[in-house]
């Protein structure tokens, strides 16, 4: 079982008759809900048919290697653009054994890559964009209603086009009419003179029960009479596909007929089309594999079934594995550099864990060396008081020298001015040496009759010589 746990709800307000202006209106509705719901993250979304080219072609059943040139091959002589200018995939929907029918849908690069780059704005991340019109044979898979024994019709009525999904034992087949809920919006506003926006509220309210007029209310008839109108035509082109079905399988025809989409809310839709076709009708109801969370409202809980039969139809694929189911495997129409940039996303967290980690491999290296230059620090900061010290004393030492220099300079001053006194003394001494010994010799027993008359000295400056003449 799924289990729905958030739904919303927008009304696109835009031009119907521009095609171009649709995907604005569908962001801006995404945008709200956003905001109104809180998403974020991957998202998967589901193009209408009316919004893609689709084509069907039978092809030679080979192996798989082969299958994409040959489809390729094909495809390009059907498309109406190159098939190198496109974003395709497809589904193989039926297999005789012999031949291959193949359903194919694209759309312009252009077109798909605008669209992921306002949903990245959003937060959003897209990494798929899928078909609608399979989806609902998904969810025909899913809500177990036996589909291998009998022809079975599925109607899916949207605003612009509706989706017929012929199913039968071997595979489905789809057909798109132009004819959908716009339609009728458009005869409301032309029969009514009425804006087109005016015409589908008008259209809403009145069909479900919530505008209720007048008998005598004129409006009632140009409304019933706009809704027959509608009814006529859309059954005319049920009834058209259906021969055209009825032809290409040799005359098999649908035996059961479900209804979707929100345009299967129209009053006596079913009963129009049960009695044109001569057939049972019955509504198609995905919620039959839903659990509803606690938030979804029961106004919402009414229209859940004509709204969520494709969204049901993807996450059965995705999240409901079962071989007995047969489901069809969902197509991507996401642009290529889009899957790449969003492998690329996948790797980012091993990628930032990578970096993170070489990163922290110098760590190890990184903390020694941190310690040893602490170390370096500490040593360098107490060289440095050491050397304070040092300059501290050199100084004290410096100014002492100056001193010393000084009283050095002094001495040798007062040294060279003594000098003369000194050699005075010198001198004086030695006179006296030479009178003591002068006297002796004169007063030596042996020495008689001897006197000195005169007596002179003579010092010559030359340093360390001296010459004493004697007179007698």
């Amino acid at each position: 079982m799924l289990v729905l746990e958030k739904v919303g709800l927008h009304t696109l307000n835009f031009d119907y008759t521009q095609d171009t202006l649709w995907i604005d209106a569908v962001i801006s509705g995404i945008q709200e809900l956003c905001e109104e719901l809180n998403l974020k993250g991957n998202a998967r979304f589901i193009f209408p048919g009316s919004f893609l080219l689709t084509k069907t072609i039978r092809v030679p059943r080979v192996e798989k290697d082969k299958q994409d040139k040959i489809v390729g091959f094909e495809l390009s002589q059907k498309m109406p653009f190159p098939l190198a200018e496109l974003i395709w995939d497809y589904q193989i929907i039926d297999d005789d054994g012999v031949e291959q029918e193949i359903l194919a849908f694209a759309v312009k690069p252009e077109v798909a890559e605008s669209f992921c780059e306002k949903l990245v704005l959003l937060g959003l991340a897209p990494i798929q964009i899928t078909p609608a019109p399979i989806l609902d044979y998904n969810a025909l898979r899913a809500s177990g209603i036996g589909l291998d024994e009998s022809e079975t019709l599925v109607v899916n009525m949207g605003a612009k086009s509706t989706n017929l999904l012929f199913i039968n034992p071997t595979g489905f087949l789809i057909r798109s009419i132009a004819v959908g809920g716009n339609a009728l919006s458009q005869n409301l506003a032309d029969r009514l003179g009425i804006l087109f926006e005016k015409a589908e509220e008008v259209k809403k309210s009145y069909f479900s029960g919530q505008m209720a007029l007048a008998p005598e209310d004129p409006n009632i008839q140009n409304i019933e009479s706009c809704a027959q109108q509608f009814l006529a035509r859309a059954s005319q082109e049920i009834t058209r596909s259906i021969v055209t079905y009825k032809r290409l399988k040799k005359g098999r025809a649908p035996e059961r007929i479900f209804l979707a989409g929100r345009g299967a809310l129209l009053r006596q839709l079913p009963e129009y089309i049960s009695q044109s076709q001569q057939l049972s009708i019955d509504y198609l109801d995905p919620t039959k594999i839903l659990n509803m969370g606690p938030n979804i409202s029961p106004e919402m809980q009414s229209l859940i079934p004509f709204m969520l039969s494709e969204p049901v139809g993807l996450a059965s694929s995705l999240f409901m594995e079962d071989e007995t189911k047969k489901f069809a495997p969902a197509l991507n129409l996401l642009p290529s550099s889009k899957i790449s940039s969003l492998g690329f996303k996948k790797k980012k967290p091993l990628l930032y864990a990578a970096c993170i980690i070489f990163s922290l491999l110098p760590l190890p290296q990184l903390i020694k060396s941190t310690g040893e230059l602490e170390k370096l620090k500490t040593f360098h900061a107490r060289e440095i008081s050491t050397t304070e010290e040092m300059e501290l004393d050199l100084s004290q030492k410096k100014k002492k020298h100056e001193k010393f220099l000084f009283t050095d300079r002094l001495a040798d001053e007062v040294k060279n001015k003594n000098l003369p006194f000194v050699r005075k003394q010198e001198t004086c001494w030695q006179i006296n040496d030479l009178l003591n010994q002068l006297q002796g010799t004169l007063d030596h027993p042996e020495v008689k009759d001897t006197w000195f008359d005169n007596l002179t000295l003579v010092i010559e400056p030359t340093k360390g010589v001296r010459r004493v003449p004697q007179d007698s």
